[in-house]
This record gives C-alpha cells, sequence and structure tokens, in this order.
C-alpha cells in the first residue's frame, strides 16, 4: 500500500525531529512522481502532477542531485537542515509568487548548508 504525500513527509519530519549531520537519502523518479526514502522508509513525495513536475527538479537541486530520469535513483547525503528545506521545498505550490521568492530563498539556504564544513577544534 502506498503512503501519501502527507504521511510522508510527517514521517520525514519525524526522522528529523534531532539533527543529524549525515542522512543517506534516496531519491527515485517513477512515473508517477518523486519519491524519496531514508533508511528504506519514505518520507517525502512529490505526485507527477502539472505542480510536482514543476518543483520536482528543485527538490533534486536542494539536495544537490540532478533530477534523475523517469525509472532511475540519485542518492545524497545530507544534513538534517537540508532535509527540512527538502521538505518545505516539497510542499511549495509555485503557483503562488510568493513561493517563488521562498523557492529561491530554500534553495539559497540548502546551498550553503551543503557547501558549509565546520573547522575542528583543537
Amino acid at each position: 500500500m502506498s503512503i501519501s504525500k502527507w504521511e510522508a513527509i510527517a514521517r520525514g519530519e519525524k526522522a528529523i525531529e534531532r539533527p543529524k549531520g549525515e542522512m543517506a537519502v534516496t531519491l527515485f523518479h517513477g512515473r508517477t512522481g518523486l519519491t524519496l526514502r531514508y533508511l528504506g522508509k519514505v518520507i517525502a513525495r512529490v505526485p507527477a502532477s502539472a505542480t510536482g513536475k514543476q518543483i520536482s527538479p528543485y527538490v533534486a537541486a536542494a539536495l544537490g542531485v540532478t533530477l534523475p530520469p523517469v525509472g532511475s535513483v540519485a542518492t545524497a547525503i545530507v544534513s538534517s537542515g537540508v532535509m527540512f528545506r527538502v521538505f518545505s521545498i516539497a510542499t511549495l505550490d509555485l503557483k503562488n509568487e510568493e513561493a517563488r521568492i521562498l523557492l529561491d530563498y530554500l534553495l539559497s539556504e540548502a546551498r550553503e548548508m551543503r557547501e558549509y564544513e565546520s573547522l575542528e577544534v583543537e
């Protein structure tokens, strides 16, 4: 039985309740949309609707990967902070102008978080 988009997001939010420096996630691009998994469980879904197809490349970009072709998988290792931005992006409705502004901000934050490396304390 499949899990709904909102059930997946709720499961994803539970997965990031405690901050994690590294989360190995897989992004599957199927004919019904995108499925994001962590530890084998679905934590986000983006349907293959018109809105979903519009937002899908941005979900992949936030993870730091390119959108895989239909039937393929991409993997990423990101922090729980990046995952929070991914969940936020996955729920945006780009028909609203404000959502486009928020999308740019969330993508910028996700990119900065992926590029950040802490210095070792001596």
